[in-house]
């Protein structure tokens, strides 16, 4: 009897995260995983069952999101942000949930805006894209997340937050985890 590939291809993804994940990220660890083959995002990156990270997508890969099973993008970059503003409309027409929650650089990576993530993470419906210009404030703020929410050590935290793409603003986060 043949497997089925899909199935199998889950299975297989779900054994090779790594054991913490679904700790970090319970609500959408639920939930389906989208394909595993690379959108071909900027900065892609799959930090937990069910999230996928990245810098800013095109216009075309928003279709490619959809198609790919993700459901709700959650968007950090704001308006005011040279080539961001277009994707409420996009997300619309493709009929995929979006939330902006707008963080300007490093002053808005707080605790604050680390626990308004976890409830929009909370409250997405299926696969998540967690999106901002590079990946590095996503990464940023699941580090922040991972710390102040789901208890995660400092270390833990910084790990989580590298495997979402946390590069520049690290020293920011650590020393904010410090505290």
């Amino acid at each position: 009897m043949r497997t089925p590939v899909a199935p199998a291809l889950a299975l297989l993804a779900a054994c090779s995260q790594p054991e913490a994940a679904p700790a970090i990220l319970a609500p959408v660890a639920a939930a389906a995983t989208p394909s595993t083959t690379s959108l071909r995002l900027l900065n892609e990156a799959r930090p937990a069952p069910g999230l996928i990270t990245s810098g800013q997508p095109t216009e075309a890969q928003f279709a490619a999101l959809a198609a790919a099973g993700v459901a709700t993008v959650i968007h950090l970059r704001p308006t005011t942000e040279k080539g961001t503003g277009w994707e409420e409309a996009k997300a619309a027409d493709l009929g995929l949930a979006f939330v902006r929650l707008p963080i300007d650089g490093a002053k808005d990576i707080t605790e604050a805006n680390a626990r308004k993530l976890a409830g929009l993470l909370a409250d997405a419906k299926g696969p998540v894209l967690l999106s901002c210009g590079s990946s590095n404030r996503c990464g940023a703020l699941l580090a922040m997340k991972a710390y102040f929410v789901d208890g995660k050590s400092k270390d833990e935290a910084l790990a989580f937050g590298r495997s979402g793409g946390l590069k520049a603003l690290e020293p920011t986060v650590a020393g904010r985890l410090a505290k």
